[in-house]
């Protein structure tokens, strides 16, 4: 019997998001919509402009792991963290959040990572990532009972911005491989595919079960249009989530897709973590025995009440979307 359902791993990250005006933005040089990788430098830079931040533990997975827990899912998180304010803060959240973190690896130089996210006023988030600590991201951080004790792990793309966390990646895939458990990746970013095309087919190929992806991410992983990227993908894993902004989202399994529609909201205030939240109630229903369709159902739900306020994490139980 698996002691968590599922093990999340990714980057370690503190997100400190504020309200930005487009002016700023082109001062600055950040392209809007994007998430650029930044130096300790330019980072501390664009916090001088910042007024009154919203700080949160953050990271992708970390977000679909809280989405998950609030759900009343049983999971834990591999990430590597520093020997600072930040990491404390960290660590400090998601186990308060009912998932489980401990950080293996304690020796680190490196400040833990930070994500700027700015919002603009039409809801757009700019994010501006500092690795930091993320970078000593190494087999070393891993934890085996973890992912033997699960019967999945998700593993954000992210990572395979660094070498050493991409052969821990691989590591985290071989054993998952040997003791039944499934592989989950999320796309996290069109840039990110584009920098790791070939390698992220290639493990897609070799270990994945479920993707994680929006249009753009699916698009440049096979340089094809929707449909085409769609008929390639469903050759390769047994079960997906497309989301589709405002459009919805296609989820499938064995071949066999359907079309979530979206569900509507006025003014939406922030778009940051609608995608891993959508996740989290896809993995929450797949690990619960949902149908795929509902499955897509509770991701679109809960992802529509997350970009109703500043931040990727609920604020309130995410139970209350199971009635």
């Amino acid at each position: 019997m698996s002691k968590y359902q599922v093990c999340f791993i990714g980057n370690a990250i503190v997100d400190i998001i504020s309200k930005f005006s487009d002016e700023n933005l082109k001062e600055l040089k950040i392209p809007k919509g994007s998430m650029q990788l930044i130096d300790k430098k330019s980072s501390n830079k664009i916090l001088d402009y910042i007024k009154n931040p919203i700080i949160i533990s953050g990271g992708s997975a970390a977000n679909t792991a809280v989405g998950f827990s609030s759900f009343g899912g049983i999971c834990s998180f591999i990430g590597q963290i520093g020997n600072d304010d930040f990491g404390t803060l960290f660590s400090k959240d998601l186990n308060n959040s009912g998932v489980f973190f401990e950080n293996k690896m304690v020796e680190t130089s490196e400040e833990t990572s930070k994500s700027i996210v700015l919002v603009t006023p039409d809801a757009e988030r700019s994010m501006s990532t500092y690795l930091g600590a993320s970078v000593q991201f190494s087999i070393n951080c891993i934890n085996k009972k973890l992912i033997i004790n699960s019967k999945i792990i998700y593993i954000e793309g992210y990572l395979f911005d660094q070498s050493d966390a991409k052969k821990a990646i691989y590591y985290c895939c071989e054993l998952a491989k040997a003791h039944n458990c499934k592989v989950a990746l999320s796309l996290s970013d069109s840039f990110c595919v584009d920098r790791h095309r070939q390698e992220f087919s290639e493990l897609i190929n070799k270990f994945v079960n479920i993707i994680f992806s929006n249009e753009s991410e699916i698009q440049s992983l096979y340089q094809l249009n929707l449909q085409e990227s769609l008929k390639k993908i469903k050759e390769n894993v047994e079960v997906g989530v497309i989301t589709l902004g405002s459009k919805g989202s296609i989820v499938f399994q064995n071949q066999i897709e359907n079309l979530i529609p979206s569900v509507s909201v006025n003014d939406p205030v922030d778009t940051t973590g609608a995608g891993d939240i959508f996740a989290s109630g896809f993995l929450f229903g797949l690990t619960n025995n949902y149908s795929i369709e509902d499955c897509g159902k509770l991701g679109s739900k809960v992802a529509a009440d997350i970009i109703k306020y500043v931040g990727a994490r609920p604020r309130t139980q995410l139970k209350t979307f199971l009635n």
